[in-house]
């Protein structure tokens, strides 16, 4: 069977849930709302789907194994990294961190030298606990993080650190999205980057003690933030914070949407990239699926062409306006309110020239 190309799908990420537990339990994240925290996909299945990837697939950007779970509580992760290395399958590594004040974990991240995205998210020493389900003073997490940036300091591992963020920075645009019913992001981070930012100061010291002399200048450029971290640059440039550590702000959506919002109607198409494939063999095509109500198909049953193949017809309507969506699919796309659902509806309908000015864009995601 020829190796499987995923851009010819129309996905250039795979998350692989490799298991469906994590050592969190995020108010932003469906992990707590999940029936199942206990499966484990086989290692032996994990690699028969990776032998099914075309590792030169120009299109496939990286694979992931999460989706709501932390991989460093796989036991098999390492064995997973280096069967990617060996048929060099790009990787891109995501981890809460809180297990990366393990000597071990540290020491084979080093050698197999994926990328690595670290989600720090919430630095609201108030929220903190709240928001990450977690019983851990805000000040310890942040240490283990700085200690591993110090492990990874100038060696070829490329490691981003995200820290959440609304950019509610306009209070008209606020508030008229409040009164329109439409969602404003997550209530766990920061509304704006002047409060992210401020949070975030508190941490500055811990970098710029461990920073080579080189960097500490690049410290001073925080002090101009408003004029770095802008919600239409941020995601492409991010902040180094020393050749091969950057720091981004990530744009905060709820991220229970698919099970809390209003849904809308078909007059809309989902971009998504992401295929992931769950710890109990469903494979959904996004990253907020955290069951199988719209799963294509299950990898323990189907190869994956042969789920993709099938499940032709739903990602066209998916990705194709007024075509049937499932009811998963425009609660994703709908609102944390009926009258926001309404305003959603309307917004949709309007001529792209309208969608484009600058007043309508206080509607956009």
């Amino acid at each position: 069977m020829s190796e499987l190309k995923l851009s010819d799908y129309g996905f250039n990420i795979l998350q692989i849930e490799s298991t469906a537990a994590c050592n969190m339990a995020c108010s932003f994240c469906p992990y707590p709302l999940k029936d199942d925290k206990t499966s484990k996909l086989e290692l032996t299945k994990i690699y028969s789907l990776l032998d099914q990837l075309d590792s030169k697939d120009h299109g496939l950007e990286y694979i992931t194994f999460s989706q709501f779970n932390e991989p460093l509580l796989d036991n098999r992760i390492f064995e997973i990294l280096d069967y990617c290395n060996k048929k060099n399958l790009p990787v891109l590594f995501i981890t809460n961190g809180l297990l990366l004040n393990k000597e071990k974990n540290v020491e084979n991240l080093l050698k197999y030298q994926p990328k690595i995205k670290i989600s720090l998210q919430v630095l609201d020493e108030k929220k903190h606990k709240d928001a990450r389900g977690l019983n851990l003073e805000l000040d310890r997490y942040v240490s283990t993080v700085v200690k591993f940036c110090k492990a990874v300091k100038n060696t070829n591992i490329d490691l981003t650190i995200d820290l959440g963020c609304n950019f509610n920075e306009n209070k008209f645009n606020y508030n008229l999205r409040k009164i329109f019913g439409i969602q404003t992001g997550d209530p766990s981070v920061p509304k704006t980057v002047d409060q992210t930012m401020n949070m975030f100061s508190k941490f500055i010291d811990y970098f710029y003690n461990i920073t080579d002399e080189a960097y500490k200048k690049n410290f001073q450029n925080l002090k101009n933030y408003k004029n770095f971290f802008k919600k239409n640059n941020y995601d492409q440039n991010g902040y180094k914070i020393y050749d091969n550590v950057t720091l981004k702000l990530k744009t905060f959506f709820f991220g229970r949407r698919i099970s809390n919002f209003s849904p809308i109607n078909d007059n809309f198409a989902c971009g998504s990239k992401i295929l992931g494939i769950l710890a109990d063999g469903s494979v959904v095509p996004c990253c907020l699926a955290y069951e199988d109500s719209i799963s294509l198909g299950n990898v323990n049953n189907l190869n994956l062409r042969d789920i993709l193949n099938n499940g032709k017809s739903f990602l066209f309507n998916l990705r194709t306006k007024n075509q049937k969506k499932h009811d998963t699919c425009k609660k994703c796309f709908g609102e944390p309110t009926r009258r926001g659902a309404i305003v959603r509806n309307l917004y949709n309908l309007l001529p792209l020239k309208i969608k484009n000015s600058t007043w309508m864009n206080n509607l956009k995601d």
